[in-house]
């Protein structure tokens, strides 16, 4: 049992709810064979994906409840359809107790159909951060540019917290998707293509295309864990979220302009 799966049945047998950017009840695995084919694993089931949105601005968000529901649509929806994951090494599952061995290992195909629930949560205090937690932490201005250009959102790579301006999110409400989705691994796009993908560099109102390509590598990074994932409660491993995002907001490239007393 990892240290993770024993947090999740702890907070189980004391009524708690799970906590953490990745939960799940127990994803279901179903084994498949087709003659001359390699094995497939069809993997289905809800997956909780929780946001804490951390309001750092100095001036007010009068309009932060109706971005937080418009992004919550928008982050399902766009995670939204079935992938596959060709050649991954597993631990063999045993259909028999429909669980992993983790003594031996196979090669599979995954096909993966996971209904993600979206859930953004508007916090107002560092302490309601929790290790594990995904964050979107909204600020008044970052100095950071990119080819001489205003930046509207910054992430600090895969994993990491994401920050939007408040004053941007409002004119361009798909920012916040942009850059929840820098975190689950994705990168830019460049080139004609990115005048409507939401991964376009530039900010804009229909940049809002997400590749097949772009889901495959997101649901890749949130089933990383796949095979505790399977195993009944889980909440994903410590991201470090608070201090990671008191390093990025302090490093003084990145320019953030934001609100210091709240962040405490």
């Amino acid at each position: 049992m990892t240290l993770n799966q024993l947090f999740a049945k702890v907070a189980l047998a004391q009524g708690k709810k799970l906590s953490g950017g990745i939960t799940c009840n127990g994803l279901r695995i179903q084994l498949r064979h087709a003659p001359g084919k390699m094995p497939e694993l069809l993997v289905t089931g809800d997956v909780t994906l929780t946001i804490k949105v951390f309001d750092l601005t100095t001036t007010g968000v009068p309009k932060l409840h109706s971005l937080i529901a418009a992004t919550q649509s928008n982050i399902a929806n766009k995670l939204r359809g079935e992938t596959m994951e060709y050649d991954r090494y597993l631990s063999n599952y045993d259909t028999k107790a429909n669980k992993f061995n983790k003594n031996t290992q196979a090669l599979y195909n995954v096909r993966y159909r996971i209904n993600y629930i979206v859930k953004l949560e508007k916090i107002s205090r560092l302490s309601q951060l929790s290790g594990n937690d995904f964050v979107l932490a909204v600020v008044d201005r970052i100095g950071f540019k990119t080819d001489n250009l205003n930046t509207s959102g910054l992430t600090d790579g895969k994993g990491g917290p994401a920050t939007v301006v408040y004053n941007d999110w409002c004119k361009y409400p798909n920012i916040s998707t942009h850059e929840f989705f820098h975190t689950l691994g994705l990168g830019h796009i460049k080139g004609t293509s990115s005048k409507k993908s939401l991964m376009g560099e530039v900010a804009g109102t229909h940049n809002n295309a997400v590749s097949l390509n772009e889901l495959f590598i997101m649901n890749k990074y949130l089933m990383a864990n796949l095979v505790d994932m399977s195993n009944g409660q889980y909440a994903s491993p410590t991201l470090n979220t608070a201090e990671n995002l008191r390093k990025f907001l302090n490093n003084p490239t990145n320019g953030f302009k934001y609100n210091k007393a709240k962040f405490r």
